[in-house]
């Protein structure tokens, strides 16, 4: 068979190397002129010949979970078939370090203090424990039984999936509206709250791992070596999709705009691997049931920003008060998180800062000019180390790159609003036709990189297909 593919993501990607392992042909679209969709790796001028200064603009870490283990799978799989100068070394990614601190109201203290809770004016029953230690009285029960049979406690997490997980705080658990923000603001990002109770549930079971890893180099290598054994000749980098169309035969035509000309190739199948908001572009495609409509419709991206601040120097390392070694501070900032990167530690060149929002926190940034974001972050980071005279961020900055990811055709990470696991999660998976999905959003754990299980559920349709047809 010749296969069509939609997006050049990791979903796209392993996709294509599914295909191929199984002897068929394919031809994989990508609008933008690079692979691997949110996961991109800025590299920014370097200082010295030696360095290589990056920031993960994308996804950034992988947990060293059993949920996550065909990730890993996944690794080895282009590191035993990959090309010599493509291998993939993972480092430990450093998810929190004993000197990362908390930013409140502006006072610096350490990230679990029972004394914030009191600083806050919360209840008399409230304080005295950690806002991680409030979540964990209503999360860690829940995580206990998705762990003892994952597919049982998601069914059981299903009947509360009406409810966000603030309504299901203070409806269900009983909190007070000002406990709810409180937890929220030290433990997650403003409004995140309003997403489903399911989602926020399974994006803690994702955090609650001990042991993380990153790429050395930066996380695109993964994506660049698949991209590599699936093979240039069959990857169509500034190829927008804009036309599918269904024959009459069952095949799949496609037609893609390039930079010069426009390229069109009939399928025996297509496999759509963009998110649902990427499919918005494609000006002519099949119409499909009001359900599965309303699913590419109606899914939740949350926005995402993303800023890199390259210095002169890793002063954060070197800081006479709180030196930090990878982790990342939580703050009520506008930038909200500070993470510290896990590579280079130690190092004597230059280096950067991530800055990092979600949500409502998020939006906020994409009606402002870069050169304004750039001047706020500045100031904002200055507040934050203002304790240490030894410290100026001005006079430290070399440059800056940023991204707002729903800005970008593929959206931020999926993140379902209150009932949509229910309404969209299977009819958004079905298949139509000959024109099969694949996807972040298809799994039950978004916002992750993983080795997608749609992903295999198409081949496995598609293998059905090969049966059917003789081919």
């Amino acid at each position: 068979m010749h296969v069509g593919i939609i997006g050049a993501g990791i979903s796209g990607l392993y996709t294509a190397l599914l295909l191929r392992r199984e002897g068929h042909k394919v031809t994989v679209f990508e609008a933008a002129d690079r692979v691997g969709g949110r996961i991109y790796t800025y590299r920014f001028t370097p200082q010295a010949k030696s360095e290589d200064i990056y920031f993960e603009a994308g996804a950034m870490r992988i947990p060293r979970s059993s949920l996550h283990s065909k990730v890993f799978d996944f690794v080895r799989y282009l590191n035993t078939h990959g090309f010599a100068g493509d291998k993939i070394e993972l480092i430990p990614y450093i998810l929190d370090h004993e000197n990362n601190r908390s930013f409140f109201q502006d006072r610096k203290g350490a990230l679990q203090d029972s004394k914030w809770a009191t600083e806050a004016g919360l209840p008399e029953a409230y304080r005295n424990k950690t806002p991680q230690q409030l979540l964990g009285s209503v999360v860690l029960p829940w995580l206990s039984i998705l762990r003892q049979d994952f597919d049982n406690g998601f069914e059981k997490l299903l009947k509360y999936d009406e409810y966000s997980f603030r309504a299901y705080l203070r409806l269900i658990v009983g909190w007070p509206h000002e406990v709810i923000e409180f937890v929220e603001l030290f433990c997650s990002q403003t409004n995140q709250y309003d997403l489903s109770f399911t989602e926020i549930i399974m994006q803690n079971l994702d955090f609650d791992t001990k042991d993380w890893a990153t790429v050395k180099d930066g996380m695109s290598r993964i994506t660049q070596c698949a991209a590599s054994l699936v093979g240039s000749k069959n990857v169509r980098l500034n190829s927008r999709v804009d036309r599918i169309t269904n024959l009459d035969n069952g095949k799949v035509q496609l037609s893609a705009q390039g930079l010069h000309q426009t390229y069109t190739a009939t399928f025996d199948a297509v496999v759509v691997a963009t998110p649902p908001s990427a499919l918005h572009s494609i000006v002519d495609r099949p119409r499909w049931s009001f359900m599965k409509e309303q699913s590419i419709r109606g899914a939740h991206y949350e926005p995402l920003y993303k800023i890199g601040l390259h210095f002169r120097t890793r002063f954060w390392e070197r800081s006479s008060v709180n030196p930090c070694f990878g982790g990342q501070s939580t703050t009520d900032l506008r930038f909200r998180w500070i993470v510290y990167p896990s590579n280079d530690l130690g190092s004597n060149g230059s280096g950067v800062l991530l800055l990092y929002s979600w949500m409502s926190d998020a939006a906020k940034w994409s009606g402002l000019s870069r050169s304004e974001r750039i001047k706020i972050c500045l100031h904002d980071l200055s507040k934050y180390y203002a304790d240490e005279a030894d410290i100026d961020v001005y006079e430290q900055f070399i440059e800056a790159f940023d991204i707002t990811w729903s800005a970008q055709s593929c959206g931020g990470d999926a993140m379902f609003l209150p009932g949509q696991f229910s309404r969209f999660f299977e009819i958004a998976k079905k298949p139509e036709g000959n024109i099969y999905f694949a996807g972040e959003h298809l799994s039950k754990h978004h916002t992750w990189v993983r080795r997608d299980s749609q992903a295999n559920a198409s081949i496995r349709y598609l293998h059905t297909l090969n049966r059917l047809q003789g081919l």
